[in-house]
């Protein structure tokens, strides 16, 4: 199969950035406290951390308190000469539970606890996981979800004198959209939910939303909610979450956008018909409330299943993330476009498990409307100290639309100087990465730059500001001029005459193709 030449450059482009990347991020900040929604227990002697509820020798459980231990007299809790948030102080819980009053429902726990052996935890009198002896930073945090049924969550711990540093309990919103059955342990969604602050969630205008039921076995999957220019609100502790999605239809395809509190998380997200597809997508939430709004692309956006899963506030992350901020020679397609892809599609494999690839570029986008749109926000929002920024832009930001273009050296340059600000200020690291050159090349059959001034000004700048470039234009003519016309045909989507009407109609890429002059142009 014939790869686009996106995907060779992945191999370049790792050659001369894999030695840069350095080790663990700093631990999330904490947020605000919602007592309902979200419970946060310090343990041990000294004082509460910020925004936790302090738990000791004392705390013994009792019905109008809410929380503690079953036989206190059997803990003991000590303090430590460390300065991490959580790990100054800690109790040694020896046959005693945690108990704690929850309303029924499900809820995402991280246990912060260490034990000369092998620590095993419980959870409404059932092993969730182990935390391994000795076990240090990210690996004495285990988090678990379990379900509260009788309003109370019993924790216990087995090991050799366990300590336990804290305990987050957090619980997990799960919404069916759709006015058919109602998949277990879901909150049913369907056109008349409106937002209420009484409720916490909904629509924002329910008149601009419409419900369909297909009729499948699957309660989650068969029906759906199409919110038509409307955003679907939920009220929530501040924080980090997890946010998934489901989206499909027994019977179209489906295809949209999606935006979170205005930053665009999902790009093209959807399935074909019959298909269904799910993802996942991190954000920080502050200000208590988290704005999901389904965007039409090419189809009517579909609201399957939406659930939000909050991450423990010092969890610490010792995976560096590489963002992506470029076009579409960078993005990542869905497996109906293949075999078209852009490099960052296939970056993830040449690293290590302990990198993490959040690909945000998009098709069409210059270094301009990638600010414009907000999809730079959504990289900041997500980054962390230590964390890398790959820029890549110049092909849109060369042609006429006003929404995308640039001048080389004057608002390139000044976009450009944005990202590596606000990457510098988040800690991160950016990267400047000029533009992969098209297919061009004169009549001795010779490649050459055709994208104009826009690769020399990103190194100009790189000098200026002393970040790093990564040099892909250069790099992609000479291995143009070294493999030949005839075999670059093997690394771009090149058609043949006469093809390219029928491909450009079924792949439904939006991309332009030549069948008959020398060069072979694709709209990015």
């Amino acid at each position: 199969m014939k790869r686009y030449v996106r995907c060779v450059w992945a191999i370049l482009l790792l050659f001369f950035f894999s030695t840069g990347i350095e080790g663990p991020a700093q631990p999330k900040g904490a947020a605000a406290h919602h007592s309902q929604d979200l419970f946060l227990f310090d343990f041990g002697k000294g004082p509460a951390e910020k925004d936790y509820v302090k738990v000791n020798e004392a705390s013994a459980y009792q019905n109008g308190k809410g929380y503690g231990f079953s036989r206190a007299g059997n803990a003991v809790c000590k303090k430590t000469q460390k300065k991490e948030a959580l790990k100054k102080d800690y109790c040694v819980v020896n046959r005693t539970a945690f108990l704690a009053v929850l309303s029924p429902g499900e809820y995402r726990v991280t246990v912060f606890a260490s034990s000369r052996g092998e620590l095993k935890l419980y959870a409404e009198g059932e092993e969730m996981g182990t935390i391994p002896a000795g076990a240090k930073g990210s690996s004495a945090e285990k988090a678990f979800t379990v379900t509260v049924e009788d309003g109370r969550l019993d924790l216990e711990w087995k090991g050799p004198q366990p300590k336990v540093y804290a305990v987050e309990i957090s619980k997990v919103y799960r919404f069916d959209f759709g006015d058919g059955p109602l998949a277990s342990g879901f909150i049913p969604i369907d056109a008349q939910s409106a937002y209420t602050p009484l409720k916490g969630y909904g629509f924002d205008d329910t008149t601009k939303v419409t419900c369909t039921d297909r009729g499948i076995a699957d309660p989650l999957r068969s029906d759906f909610c199409i919110p038509d220019g409307t955003a679907f609100t939920v009220d929530l502790p501040d924080g980090q979450y997890h946010v998934r999605l489901i989206t499909g239809d027994a019977r179209a395809k489906t295809n949209m956008d999606v935006r979170a509190n205005g930053m665009i998380q999902l790009y093209s997200f959807g399935a074909e018909a019959g298909g269904y597809n799910e993802k996942t997508f991190p954000i920080h939430i502050s200000g208590g409330r988290l704005s999901i709004q389904a965007i039409a692309a090419r189809t009517a956006p579909r609201l399957n299943a939406l659930v939000l899963t909050k991450t423990a506030y010092h969890v610490t992350d010792d995976k560096t993330t590489v963002f992506l901020a470029g076009d579409s020679t960078v993005s990542d397609y869905e497996p109906g476009y293949a075999p078209m892809a852009g490099w960052g599609q296939f970056l993830g494999g040449y690293f290590s498990d302990e990198i993490v690839i959040d690909n945000q570029a998009k098709r069409a986008r210059s270094a301009k409307s990638f600010v414009d749109e907000r999809s730079l926000d959504t990289i900041l929002n997500r980054m962390k100290r230590g964390d890398y920024l790959l820029i890549q832009f110049g092909i849109n930001d060369a042609g006429q639309d006003p929404a995308r273009h640039t001048d080389p050296y004057t608002t390139f340059q000044e976009y450009l100087r944005t990202y590596i600000n606000k990457a510098r200020e988040k800690g991160g690291r950016p990267v400047l990465v000029t533009s992969q050159s098209k297919r061009t090349y004169d009549e001795k059959g010779v490649f050459y730059n055709s994208i104009g001034e826009y690769p020399n000004a990103m190194r100009q700048l790189g000098r200026e500001m002393n970040v790093p470039v990564l040099d892909l234009n250069k790099k992609s003519i000479d291995y143009y001029n070294e493999i030949g016309v005839e075999a670059t045909k093997n690394v771009f989507m090149f058609l043949e005459p006469g093809k390219a009407r029928i491909i450009q109609t079924e792949s439904r890429t939006g991309c332009m193709f030549t069948s008959s002059a020398p060069t072979n142009w694709r709209g990015s």
